[in-house]
């Protein structure tokens, strides 16, 4: 199964998701300037439902579905426990938790991956820091549960080798503007997933590859989620 769509990289905001308060150190408190660690979440289980996120008992983003990824929300430097639960269920209904220290002025994503039967949860580290000039720069991250490791190729030359699931590539300088994306096998030119994508100049971006290579469904099938980690504005995507 091979899927073209035209993406234009945007700062994902958290659209129809509810951000509530509540939370030590993100809501009721404003850490000082440079303290901050900022986290975003990623619902990236393809046949799980929408979802409630809980950060050390209380809610902060509800009714997540897949493929959504919510705003930064600031925390305080620290240990915190993150829980992922059906919309509705509460807290005691959690299908993933998981601790994770944040340090101080580092931004994350909190990715909640695999299957339904067999979820995880996945830290990754954002870049925060831009290029200059008509350079973009960009990651891939590898979290679709049926898919072998693969190979991410850019108008047809490989940028990314042997990505195993749960895991994200070092960021690469690109120059800006449009590119193929194709998602294939490690190792095969067949591509898996085609999408295009167009880079803009002094932007830091991820492009996280989630749903299933092999569905029926087509709501639940291979997507590729683009997130602007830095130095961007929202942009529209087309199809």
């Amino acid at each position: 199964m091979t899927q073209s769509r035209r993406q234009v990289l945007r700062a994902f905001g958290a659209g129809g998701l509810t951000v509530l308060g509540g939370v030590a150190g993100a809501q009721e408190t404003t850490p000082a300037e440079g303290e901050a660690a900022r986290v975003r979440v990623l619902h990236a289980i393809p046949d799980a439902p929408a979802v409630d996120v809980f950060v050390d008992g209380d809610r902060v983003l509800e009714g997540v579905e897949f493929t959504d990824v919510s705003d930064y929300l600031e925390l305080e430097p620290g240990e915190y426990t993150f829980a992922v639960a059906p919309a509705g269920e509460g807290r005691q209904g959690a299908i993933l938790e998981q601790q994770a220290t944040l340090e101080s002025n580092t931004a994350y994503t909190v990715a909640a991956g695999g299957r339904l039967d067999s979820p995880e949860v996945f830290l990754f580290v954002d870049q925060t820091e831009a290029p200059s000039g008509e350079q973009a720069r960009l990651r891939a991250v590898h979290l679709s549960p049926d898919a072998p490791a693969v190979d991410i190729a850019a108008d047809g030359d490989v940028l990314v080798e042997g990505l195993e699931f749960g895991n994200a590539s070092d960021y690469l300088d690109v120059p800006a503007g449009s590119y193929t994306l194709e998602i294939r096998p490690a190792g095969a030119d067949q591509a898996v997933g085609t999408f295009d994508v167009t880079l803009e100049g002094g932007v830091v971006a991820s492009a996280f590859a989630v749903g299933l290579v092999e569905t029926d469904d087509q709501a639940q099938s291979l997507d590729l989620v683009t997130t602007v980690d830095a130095g961007g504005q929202e942009m529209t995507t087309t199809t």
